[in-house]
């Protein structure tokens, strides 16, 4: 990033935690950065953190959060700014939000997104451990298949696991899991169907056929140790079929 920085840089846009491998993005250090470059706007998508890890939003100009991610309704947004006059309307009539987007506010989806964040941080802590525990579970489960491998880093956050089966397509293994009620992804919903190589996968220097062999495991707040049992018992499962053309 500093490589990319000059007085010329209006915007600078990152995530919080990345939504494929779970990387915990340096926000403080960028942050600090960023102060040698005062017209420079510090965006960060923090969708994937609310209620996952503890959040340092000082010196961030603006946050955005979706509320499906964290057990609110789909369809909710929220964009926290500094300043708003920073912001240009784009839907424009009555005035509402200080004249930033016009149009009657809706109170009820309002209210549940507020409800929804007081309790994703009520008891952080204790959704932090469990989830932390379940990661750390997998990877040890892991560690006994040969041709598996684990992308994500150790100290990403702890919702998100991604493991590879070089030479098995992550379709073919999405399928197989789907068959016994576990759902698993091989990207993003918003990137499944331009049917290429996931760009962060690739960006990372990750073999082809590594990724193409991808599977992303998700944990929440509904998560439970019986489901981490049934998920290894399915897993041995389907290995045994696969492991052959494992490479």
């Amino acid at each position: 990033l500093a490589s990319l920085m000059n007085d010329r840089v209006g915007l600078v846009t990152c995530m919080y935690v990345n939504n494929i491998m779970g990387q915990i993005q340096p926000i403080d250090e960028i942050v600090t950065l960023l102060k040698d470059y005062p017209k420079a706007h510090l965006h960060v998508d923090a969708v994937q953190a609310l209620g996952k890890i503890p959040l340092h939003l000082e010196g961030i100009n603006s946050v955005s959060f979706s509320g499906h991610k964290f057990n609110g309704l789909k369809g909710q947004g929220l964009l926290l700014i500094d300043n708003k006059d920073k912001l240009e309307p784009i839907v424009h009539g009555g005035g509402q939000e200080y004249g930033i987007r016009s149009g009657t506010v809706n109170l009820p989806m309002n209210v549940s997104l507020v409800k929804a964040i007081a309790l994703a941080l009520d008891d952080l802590n204790d959704r932090n451990h469990r989830m932390r525990h379940f990661n750390n579970e997998l990877r040890q489960f892991f560690k006994k298949y040969k041709g598996v491998y684990i992308n994500s880093p150790e100290d990403g956050a702890p919702q998100i696991l991604n493991i590879a089966f070089p030479g098995v397509k992550g379709e073919v293994l999405v399928n197989a899991f789907s068959k016994s009620d576990i759902m698993v992804s091989t990207t993003s919903a918003c990137s499944s169907k331009r049917g290429k190589l996931n760009e962060v996968l690739m960006a990372m220097g990750i073999a082809d056929n590594k990724i193409e062999g991808s599977i992303r495991l998700s944990f929440g707040d509904l998560t439970t140790e019986e489901d981490i049992n049934h998920f290894k018992e399915k897993f041995e499962i389907i290995y045994t079929e696969i492991k052959e053309l494992l490479k």
